[in-house]
């Protein structure tokens, strides 16, 4: 008797949609919802605060690792997307209802944000686990375009979107409604996607564990971070090697709707072109770049020049808010060199946490790491708008480009550390 034929792997199809997937929810927070919030007429400083705040319960995924690992890493990462699916909706009925609803909305966001932080765990574990080194690297490339591609379609594309609806007369809390909407449909056929890559991917050791046994094996993880001499090397890179960039980061949106302390007053629709336009095109420049640098001069070589690269276009951004109306052309050209300076010099800081992370327990090592990334990345988020609102953006962009002198220091200390890299 002949045995059923195996099922064709389909680990491109799950890794760009569980990646894309894994982008929307980070893209609603850090791109729409301060727009969302400028738009309803909320001051920087609070704006920022909300944004951090939510940015910072992702950042207790580490704290969530032991839950997530009693379950089934596949079964979990579908279940999680399918409860972000829902909260997405969720948040599209009460942004739409006429009552207040300010804290449905709220309780939604901390819901959106506690299931994010669970996928990533999960999602990042079984990249690591299901695939061995030449599969991960095949993949690589694949992830990050999709990486990019949904943070383009659940940031900027929901923003050019509120701005066609809000042309045709619908509010603003409607109009952002309809948005989540849309959110939450590209969730749902992402979702089903993955759904498919997944059911055709072979049982892995890890899904054979026992709940024990992750645990002992993730604690043993993060006893060889700690022990690890490169990690306070690392924790330099991660706090202050793109600090200036986290902090201009927080306040572009809003320097870019205001029409006051010197902003470009942008529409919806012109801010969300730009944006798309800039991102697809620079972060990918910028990836290329930064892996070339990389792989010509080795990561320890590189972490000076990639980290000057990525402070540089904290000049353009003050220049522009100094000197008052500009072209759009001028505007787009800006918002491409800040997305390629970024992305070259992420490269660098990414390369150094993934080779801290490898070895055993690599998934709960990595999840530690990127743990301080997000508080590293929103962290800023507190005080940035009081203190842009205060200085005025030219000025809190220069503070901002100060903060440069930390960055290149902690490259300065860490690249002894990756000399053979």
């Amino acid at each position: 008797m002949h045995e059923p034929a195996a099922i064709p792997r389909r680990a491109w199809l799950w890794v760009i949609a569980a990646y894309l997937f894994q982008a929307i929810p980070a893209a609603v927070r850090d791109e729409a919802l301060p727009v969302a919030l400028k738009d309803l007429g909320y001051p920087d400083a609070q704006n920022t605060k909300a944004v951090a705040m939510f940015g910072l319960i992702v950042g207790c995924k580490i704290v969530l690792s032991p839950f997530v690992a009693g379950f089934n890493p596949r079964r979990f990462i579908l279940a999680a997307e399918l409860a972000i699916a829902a909260v997405l909706g969720l948040l599209a009925c009460f942004l739409g209802a006429d009552q207040n609803a300010t804290t449905p909305i709220i309780g939604c966001l901390i819901l959106l944000s506690l299931f994010a932080a669970a996928h990533d765990f999960a999602l990042d574990g079984y990249f690591v686990a299901a695939l061995d080194d030449r599969t991960r690297a095949t993949h690589a490339g694949i992830l990050n375009v999709a990486t990019k591609v949904g943070a383009v379609l659940a940031g900027p594309c929901l923003v050019w979107l509120v701005g066609r609806i809000m042309a045709q007369g619908p509010q603003t809390a409607d109009a952002w409604s309809w948005a989540m909407v849309a959110a939450a449909l590209l969730a749902l056929l992402t979702l089903g996607a993955n759904a498919w890559g997944l059911a055709a991917e072979p049982t892995n050791p890890g899904e054979a564990s026992t709940v024990r046994e992750r645990f002992r094996e993730m604690l043993a993880g993060l006893r060889d971070l700690l022990k690890d001499p490169r990690l306070l090397a690392v924790l330099g890179l991660i706090f202050f090697y793109r600090a200036s960039e986290v902090h201009m980061a927080r306040i572009i949106p809003l320097f870019s709707k205001s029409d006051t302390h010197g902003g470009l007053g942008l529409s919806n629709e012109t801010y969300a072109i730009l944006r798309m336009l800039s991102a697809v095109g620079g972060l990918a420049l910028g990836g290329v770049i930064g892996s070339f640098v990389v792989a010509r001069l080795g990561l320890g070589r590189s972490l000076l020049p990639l980290g000057i690269m990525m402070h540089l276009p904290l000049a353009a951004f003050a220049w522009l808010a100094y000197a008052g109306s500009h072209d759009v052309w001028v505007i787009g050209g800006v918002f491409v060199i800040e997305y390629i300076a970024y992305g070259a010099g992420l490269c660098a800081l990414i390369l150094a946490m993934m080779k801290l992370a490898a070895g055993p327990g690599a998934a709960v090592r990595y999840a530690a790491l990127s743990t301080f990334a997000l508080l590293a990345n929103y962290l800023p988020g507190l005080w940035a708008g009081a203190l842009a609102e205060r200085l005025g953006y030219a000025h809190y962009f220069l503070f901002a480009l100060s903060l440069a002198i930390p960055g290149i220091l902690s490259a300065w200390w860490a690249k002894r550390y990756f000399r053979e890299g």
